[in-house]
């Protein structure tokens, strides 16, 4: 019985004979109607037949995009680091570098929107920092790609969630009373994302804990610093509000970081 079972299956499938260009239409077909499911069965047929040639190629860019879309994040990553590794002279190379970083970011930014500021200080930030290298390796391989400007926007706003992020561990250690710890988190921000929108509340931050230290002149020389770089915008007195009620996180998520 279970013979007879195996073999209706296998005739019920009508792709059988098919050419690799007519499953690559159909898959095609399938993805524009957005069907992303029953596209990504196409194009894995098509390639467990035809593993070869211009259809072959763009057929797995096209998986790697219908996996993403839907939902199978771990399945789009490494169908498009194959197509990375094996077509690395393809003239859509720059695209597949683009959307690896798309597939990345996605993925890892949504996590991060979703964490409340308790959750976001202990998330790990590596996979996030690993969006931001893909991007850079895209510009920095293909500056003038088509790709290239897209991707400098996403940095851009993965510095600025990481930035939140050392903000957010610095806030944590301040309300706990480890105040050297606030310190060396807070100097993270000003060495490695300077210029985001969580430095003037990492020096404010700092201000104060180095006044609990009883360290009045760095203090002093930290309050200096972010009157001379902050002095002349509205974000001054919000910063200096922000010393005075330790609200870091608030300040933060009501300025859309």
């Amino acid at each position: 019985m279970g013979g007879l079972v195996a073999c209706s299956s296998l005739e019920q499938d009508e792709t059988v004979n098919w050419s690799a260009e007519k499953l690559y239409q159909t898959a095609k077909t399938e993805m524009n109607d957005g069907a992303y499911g029953s596209a990504s069965k196409y194009y894995t047929k098509l390639l467990a037949r035809y593993p070869f040639g211009r259809v072959a190629q763009q057929a797995t860019l096209d998986l790697a995009y219908a996996y993403y879309r839907d939902g199978e994040t771990e399945k789009a990553q490494a169908e498009i680091e194959n197509f990375i590794r094996t077509y690395p002279q393809h003239p859509y190379i720059d695209y597949a570098y683009y959307m690896r970083g798309v597939f990345a970011y996605e993925k890892d930014v949504s996590i991060f929107d979703r964490l409340n500021p308790i959750n976001l200080a202990q998330t790990d930030p590596q996979p996030l920092k690993q969006a931001f290298n893909y991007f850079d390796e895209l510009v920095r391989r293909f500056p003038q790609s088509e790709y290239a400007e897209d991707a400098r926007y996403r940095m851009l706003f993965i510095k600025n969630l990481l930035g939140q992020h050392e903000l957010e561990i610095a806030d944590y250690y301040m309300r706990k009373g480890a105040y050297i710890a606030a310190v060396n988190r807070a100097k993270g921000v000003l060495e490695q994302y300077e210029q985001t929108p969580s430095t003037p509340y990492a020096l404010a931050l700092m201000t104060r804990a180095y006044r609990e230290l009883g360290e009045k002149q760095l203090s002093q020389d930290t309050y200096r610093v972010l009157e001379m770089n902050f002095g002349k915008e509205a974000i001054l007195e919000e910063a200096f509000e922000v010393l005075a009620s330790q609200n870091y996180s608030a300040a933060l998520r009501e300025n859309d970081i």
